[in-house]
């Protein structure tokens, strides 16, 4: 019966589709080790056929497959094991009876090794089988849409990625509660996320390019002072989001530190730093984790002349820092390209685009997240759970006040 289906062939979708139906069924409806076993391998086969073929959706389903086949196996080997026994294996072989050697090994159930089962296979199978149905189906279709969305090897233990998920999601829990926790006891919350895009003044005085002709602006040392004043403001585990211009990042300047010497006294000294790493350190971040690029033009307008000295700035740049842990890593689907092109002129100056508070709101997984020197409105909202401070924040300000 199970013989005569075979999925393992690489034709039209229309016939693959069929082949994965029923081998689904198949899976379903098996009863016996060996019928799954078989369909398991022929799994495998139709991932390797899939392979050469670089025909990703038909791997995926083949994996899927495989995946199903090990969750009936569990089934399988839990229901054998309450009825007729698997043996342990090892010899001699002997169980409670108390009939002869020779007779307990020819009437022995079979051993794991003998149905083609090693212990590792054995033990996920028996793991996925004790999920709930619902749960695995859940679980089957995250992994699915994960694996659409990366360009990589593919993973084939569910089982991991269920504890990836489910760490992801505590962590994120932990993150939210905390937060609010802090509200309660404090009176000011504390956030696991900050974004911000400072009003940096430029080093070369006021010109009729200058910011100051659209802003309020601050020095870079009001600037380093203010997030300093904003260390308490976040979790011990944290993501922070700032805007800095390219001419600013790298731009060496002297800020205070404090310095424990060799005989454990503790000094202040000054120490030259790029500019955007002392605004970091400053509000507690400990490392720097990537960096996103605005490009503000477009297909349509791809000549659209930046302002600048030495060069024409066409972009600019979104820094991304860590405190402690942070927070945990996006699922596959939560992650952006690291360039997102978008004309900055309909914006108006200095706004940036929404793109990248809804990338923050999902890559954050929906925490809160505080965001200063804010500029939104009807036409620029703020995500969901999110809190601002600014001269331009027209709704939600800091700690969900109403903005007067």
């Amino acid at each position: 019966m199970i013989g005569a289906l075979s999925i393992v062939e690489v034709g039209p979708a229309g016939t693959a589709l069929s082949r994965y139906d029923a081998a689904c069924r198949a899976i379903a409806e098996a009863v016996a080790v060996d019928e799954v076993m078989q369909l398991r391998d022929q799994a495998d086969m139709m991932r390797a056929a899939a392979r050469i073929a670089k025909n990703r959706n038909l791997e995926i389903q083949a994996i899927e497959l495989r995946m199903r086949g090990e969750r009936k196996l569990g089934e399988l080997i839990k229901a054998q094991k309450e009825t007729v026994g698997l043996a342990k294996g090892g010899t001699p072989y002997r169980d409670s009876s108390t009939r002869t050697q020779s007779e307990q090994v020819e009437n022995r159930p079979p051993t794991l090794e003998e149905a083609g089962i090693d212990r590792k296979l054995s033990s996920r199978a028996q793991k996925m089988a004790t999920m709930p149905p619902d749960e695995f189906e859940d679980l089957l279709g995250t992994w699915k849409e994960e694996s659409a969305a990366l360009d990589g090897r593919l993973t084939t233990d569910l089982l991991r990625v269920g504890a990836e998920e489910r760490q992801r999601q505590a962590r994120r829990d932990l993150a939210q509660t905390l937060s609010d926790a802090s509200v309660e006891m404090t009176g000011q919350r504390k956030y696991p996320a900050i974004y911000f895009d400072p009003p940096w003044k430029r080093k070369q005085g006021i010109t009729d390019r200058s910011y100051e002709n659209h802003y309020v602006t601050m020095t870079w040392d009001q600037i380093i002072a203010w997030a300093r004043s904003m260390r308490d403001r976040l979790l011990d585990d944290a993501w922070g989001f700032m805007w800095v211009p390219r001419a600013h990042a790298f731009a060496l300047h002297s800020t205070p530190y404090e310095v424990t010497i060799g005989d454990g006294t503790v000094h202040e000294v000054a120490i030259k730093t790029p500019l955007a790493w002392a605004v970091a350190s400053a509000m507690g971040f400990d490392a720097f984790s990537t960096c996103f690029v605005w490009t503000k033009t477009d297909e349509e307008q791809p000549d659209d002349v930046g302002t600048g000295i030495l060069v024409r700035d066409q972009d600019e740049l979104l820094l991304m820092f860590k405190k402690g842990r942070g927070l945990p890593k996006p699922r596959s689907t939560e992650i952006f390209g690291s360039n997102h092109r978008e004309r900055s002129k309909p914006l108006g100056h200095s706004r940036k685009p929404q793109h990248y508070r809804e990338m923050i709101a999902k890559i954050t997984g929906g925490v809160a997240v505080l965001e200063c020197f804010a500029r939104h409105d009807g036409r620029y909202p703020l995500p969901a759970n999110w809190d601002s401070w600014g001269n331009e924040a027209s709704d939600r300000s800091l700690d969900g006040a109403l903005r007067q």
